[in-house]
Formats: structure tokens, C-alpha cells, sequence
């Protein structure tokens, strides 16, 4: 469902995330970039804005549908943004770059440390020498305390007209197994437009990630050193317990 998904997370705002990730790059060493790859992409929020700052870019999406939006979208506004429709654990682009993202806790559908190990390896094939990972993370407050980093898991936006209800969770009808400490989420999307209403619910699974086992894993794939912590798509936040923290969003340089 990608346009009804564009119009659920459209709460973010894609030009100030990027800056920040631009910032975040410098401040790591990468001063300048001239291409970029978004992994788990969707819709292509990110690459597509790197895009139209004269970036080469590529969105990398398992769902062939969300694929296939991106390449419309890029081809309508005439961006330099190359869709890929592939697997992050294991993929291969035309070109290596020097930047890729993974952002909105994308990489929690990553459901085991091997999985997750495989997919940094992966991601280090495509990178530049020197390049950086950024990886946007859950706060692990979300799920190691009773207080919740995200102000609500229901919202309602409005997009030319469309108008869609997220609901992320479905109140308790997600629970998390602590045994795997995999979570099975219930997700509900109301979309309407012309007066006409529809309702889709469907099921996946995630796994969020404390800061002492991504920080294990990512030293544990020999690829990557953690450069920075950020707490928000702010460089001045850092990753702390403080609330203005509801993130953990790691950059990464590759290291062999």
C-alpha cells in the first residue's frame, strides 16, 4: 500500500531528516557525497529528497510494489533516484556509495543476530571505502520500561485528499515473546477519500534492539565502528535518557 503508506508517515519532515543526516555524515568525516542508498525505502522518502539535491540515489525494497512507486515517482519529477527491489540482507548495487541510510527502525524487521550480522556485511559490500551507515533505531526505553518514547501509536493524516488512520499496535492486540524478544504487530490502516472509507489490518513482526546487543553485533560483524549515537534527528541531542531522546540512531563507518 504505498501511497496509503506515504500518507501515514508523512508526519516526518524529510528535508530537515536529511539535513540532519547530511550533518551527521560531515561530523563523521564524510564531507561530501554523490551518491546514496535508502534500505528498506518504501516509498523512498529519503532517497527521493537526496535525489532532487542532485544526488545519485537508490531505494532498495523487498516489496515490489513499493519498487515499482518509487521508480513512477522519481520518473514523474525526473530525479536521478534508482529503485531496486531486493533483500537488505543480501543485495548488490550497480555502484558502490558512500552513504546509506536505514531509517524509521526499518532494520527491526531484522529478527536475529545472524540476520543482523548478515545484513551489515552486506551493507559494508556496497559502501566505499571509509563509508558510512546511519541506522535509525526504537529508543530501548520503548521496550525496557513502562514509558513509551512515542508520544501515540494512532494518528490521522491528510494528503490531496487522502486521508489515512494509522494504527500501529492495535492497543494490546501486539505482544512481544521476551524469549526471542520479537514482537508480533497488529497494524491497521483506515484510508479515505471521495467518501468512500476502507480498512486494512495486517500482522508482521519486529525486533527491537538494546544498545549494549546492536552495539555487540555491529563489533561482532568485523565491518563497522560506531562513530556516533544520536538520540534524535538532531546532532545537538545525544543518546541519552532524557526525553527530548526518542531514538537511537547509530552512524557507522565501514572498517576492515
Amino acid at each position: 500500500l504505498p501511497e496509503i503508506y506515504e500518507v501515514g508517515f508523512s508526519f516526518r519532515n524529510y528535508p530537515e531528516a536529511c539535513d540532519f543526516i547530511t550533518e551527521a555524515a560531515k561530523l563523521a568525516g564524510l564531507e561530501k557525497f554523490d551518491s546514496m542508498l535508502e534500505l528498506g525505502c518504501g516509498p523512498g522518502q529519503y532517497c527521493r529528497e537526496f535525489a532532487s539535491r542532485g544526488i545519485k540515489s537508490f531505494g532498495l525494497d523487498l516489496s515490489p510494489e513499493m519498487v515499482e512507486y518509487l521508480r513512477g515517482k522519481s520518473e514523474t519529477v525526473g530525479i536521478d533516484c534508482t529503485a531496486v527491489e531486493g533483500d537488505f540482507l543480501g543485495f548488490s548495487l550497480p555502484t558502490k556509495v558512500p552513504l546509506a541510510v536505514c531509517m524509521m527502525a526499518t532494520a527491526e524487521h531484522i529478527l536475529t543476530n545472524r540476520n543482523m550480522i548478515d545484513h551489515l556485511s552486506a551493507v559494508a559490500d556496497n559502501l566505499t571505502n571509509d563509508g558510512l551507515y546511519i541506522m535509525e533505531l526504537s529508543h530501548p526505553n520503548d521496550m525496557l520500561t513502562h514509558t513509551s518514547t512515542t508520544s501515540d501509536n494512532a494518528w490521522t493524516l491528510e494528503v490531496d485528499g487522502l486521508k489515512v488512520t494509522t494504527d500501529w499496535g492495535c492497543g494490546d492486540q501486539s505482544k512481544i515473546d521476551p524469549t526471542t524478544e520479537i514482537t508480533d504487530v497488529m497494524i491497521r490502516y483506515v484510508a479515505e477519500k471521495d467518501g468512500e472509507s476502507k480498512t486494512y489490518e495486517f500482522r508482521t513482526k519486529n525486533r527491537p534492539y538494546t544498545a549494549g546487543l546492536i552495539r555487540a553485533l555491529v563489533e561482532l560483524s568485523g565491518r563497522f565502528k560506531i562513530v556516533n549515537i544520536y538520540g534524535d534527528l538532531n546532532i545537538s541531542q545525544p543518546f541519552d535518557n532524557s526525553k527530548k531522546a526518542w531514538r537511537m540512531i547509530l552512524v557507522l563507518r565501514k572498517w576492515e
